[in-house]
């Protein structure tokens, strides 16, 4: 683990009025960094003005026609809870003979998609229909794609996405052992992102001595910056070992960020307070006499 460090900084820019401007950072940090970006001291998002993204370590901000009044400072700040650092540049935007300001109405920060209820995780019988469900509120226009072990599902007639009102659903026809896995939603737009996953067991029909290994699974969470999220879970059998993970990586279990309970079979993941940062896939394993299991989940963080 290490605060956030700027391999690439921005540099001072000259530019016309009405041309496009694209500021490109690089950074890196585990875990992986909050980025802002501000201008003049005043926080950016992303609008139907502005595009603010963050990918691959690159922190990148495009206006695809500046105005002079797009002129100003503008710094980008990365922060884990290892650190913080910030690189910064200063817009000089040229007014032309015919310059004018922005219109009206222009510039309105897009709001993310947030999911209110999530997807719940089950075991199903090979051969059985399942719907798989998100409850999505957004002001905004925003897509929804569905994936599988992280890829993405193309709508067809055996994986059919359904909408009605803010229900958000993944219809497949007939499911059989091979779809098993982690089903995730993913809701976005320019303003962010939101997204649910879940856990498909497939039951084989046939096999009398396949036995569930999870009573509970524990289910996907969007809450507040700095709310409390709690995840827990039960299983049938005692596990000889059961392990938390974060995008992959095993959760450090001392951490005073996190708090572990077993009771009987009952396991407890708590996030004390949560931060941007905690934003992402998680999943349990457990073992037990007759093998392992994952179930997975995931955690929003909004503002």
């Amino acid at each position: 683990m290490h605060p956030p460090e700027f391999t690439k900084q921005l540099k001072d820019v000259i530019a016309a009025d009405g041309e496009p401007l694209q500021l490109n950072c690089h950074v890196n940090g585990d875990p992986l960094p909050q980025i802002v970006w501000t201008r003049d001291g005043k926080k950016l998002a992303s609008s139907d003005v502005i595009d603010i993204k963050y990918k691959s370590g690159i922190a990148s901000l495009r206006i695809n026609e500046l105005f002079p009044e797009d002129s100003g400072v503008y710094v980008c700040t990365a922060k884990n809870s290892m650190g913080e650092a910030s690189t910064q540049c200063t817009l000089d935007v040229k007014k032309g003979p015919t310059s004018t300001s922005r219109p009206e109405g222009k510039g309105v920060p897009i709001k993310p998609p947030v999911i209110k209820k999530h997807a719940d995780s089950g075991y199903y019988k090979d051969g059985s229909e399942v719907f798989v469900s998100c409850s999505i509120n957004c002001t905004d226009p925003f897509n929804v794609i569905w994936l599988h072990d992280n890829r993405e599902i193309k709508n067809s007639a055996d994986f059919e996405y359904l909408n009605d009102g803010d229900i958000y659903t993944l219809h497949i026809a007939e499911i059989f052992p091979e779809d098993a896995g982690t089903y995730t939603c993913e809701a976005f737009n320019k303003g962010g992102e939101s997204f649910s996953s879940c856990t498909i067991t497939v039951l084989a029909q046939d096999d009398q001595k396949e036995k569930p290994t999870f009573a509970k699974f524990p289910a996907s969470l969007s809450v507040l910056d700095g709310a409390k999220a709690v995840f827990s879970c039960e299983t049938y059998e005692a596990p000889s070992k059961l392990q938390w993970y974060k995008d992959g990586e095993p959760i450090n279990e001392s951490s005073n960020r996190y708090r572990f309970v077993k009771k009987d079979n009952k396991y407890t993941f708590t996030v004390a307070k949560c931060s941007f940062e905690d934003i992402g896939q998680y999943q349990v394993r457990v073992v037990t006499r007759t093998g392992d299991a994952l179930a997975s989940f995931s955690l929003n963080v909004s503002a």
